[in-house]
């Protein structure tokens, strides 16, 4: 026969039981709250994957407009552009607002010619840029100044 077991020592068993317990559903809560935060994450990558994927071949067909625009000079034209743009400002695209004179900026900017000019500063901007929620869809294509050199 087995003895019997004192009513300290079954206490004693059972608050240890108890704390594992506790301690395991603190992490499992641990655990699943994690998961939440990392599928949220990845939800909004999926979002701004998509997003900006699709806004860029948009953007190419943006740029067939302007394109158009300037050769035809057509007022309804002017107005579909319009509508597109802002079409692009309600989900999140925006263009990179850059002038002639500014500072080159490497991360919203892409060089694709340095001519005679003042050091790093924008001589011409040769195609617009674009983001979506700080994310660079397309670079700005600029032309950006270099000190001439001396002969």
């Amino acid at each position: 026969m087995k003895p019997k077991q004192t009513t300290a020592t079954a206490d004693t068993k059972l608050t240890v039981r108890l704390a594992d317990l506790e301690e395991k559903l603190k992490r499992t809560l641990a655990d699943y709250d994690n998961l939440e935060k990392r599928i949220e994450r990845e939800r909004l990558l999926y979002i701004t994957l998509t997003t900006t994927t699709l806004a860029a071949k948009f953007i190419e067909v943006l740029d067939d407009f302007y394109l158009a625009n300037s050769h035809l000079c057509d007022p309804g034209l002017k107005m579909a552009i319009e509508k597109f743009n802002q079409t692009l400002k309600s989900v999140g695209v925006n263009q990179i607002e850059v002038s002639v004179g500014a500072e080159f900026d490497p991360r919203t900017m892409d060089c694709l010619e340095a001519v005679d000019g003042e050091s790093n500063k924008i001589v011409s901007v040769l195609k617009p840029g674009y983001l979506y929620n700080d994310h660079v869809i397309r670079p700005v294509s600029v032309t950006v100044g270099k000190n001439p050199t001396s002969k």
